[in-house]
């Protein structure tokens, strides 16, 4: 936050104002999906690709924020982050931070139960199976035989058959 303060420059002043002149502020404060923390949790979860985004309350409030400065066309990432901490830290009530921070936490709490509930896929059978690839079938038929088991082109242990590419048809006298 400090840094945001460092950098507020003249230049950001005026656009500031002109933006917390239109805030509509009851936006700003509606808690995110009618404080609904199972909705905001399912969406939490599409919203992440890979891991799941831990909230806070002024994330949720940077959310409201946003999409305020959208309605009003401002797009600035640096404009919202700057008008989210002026909200969150002078503009808003304990009771509104903490409204915003326990709907998060409870997204937070249902994420993480979620994620504990989850059972790990058991793939012992298909790794069982797997290590059987090498074991021969048991057969009476010579075709079969070769069929599930492969064929064996270096039944010999001449010097050709060490040697000599599989399926060479030579003999010695060729060498």
């Amino acid at each position: 936050m400090h840094t945001r303060q460092l950098r507020n420059t003249e230049s950001t002043r005026p656009m500031l104002n002109n933006l917390f002149n239109q805030f509509n502020f009851e936006n700003i404060y509606q808690l995110p999906y009618n404080n609904n923390a199972q909705i905001l949790a399912i969406l939490s979860r599409r919203r992440a690709s890979r891991r799941i985004q831990r909230l806070t309350g002024r994330i949720l409030m940077r959310r409201n924020v946003e999409r305020e400065a959208h309605r009003l066309q401002v797009h600035s990432r640096y404009i919202i982050n700057l008008a989210t901490d002026y909200i969150w830290n002078l503009h808003s009530t304990p009771s509104q931070r903490y409204q915003f921070t326990n709907l998060a936490n409870n997204v937070n709490n249902i994420n993480q139960n979620r994620a504990s509930r989850v059972r790990r896929i058991d793939n012992t059978s298909t790794l069982d199976n797997i290590i059987r690839i090498n074991n021969t079938q048991v057969t009476n038929n010579s075709f079969e035989n070769e069929f599930f088991n492969g064929t064996n082109f270096d039944d010999n242990n001449t010097f050709e058959s060490l040697i000599l590419p599989a399926g060479f048809l030579g003999s010695s006298s060729f060498i």
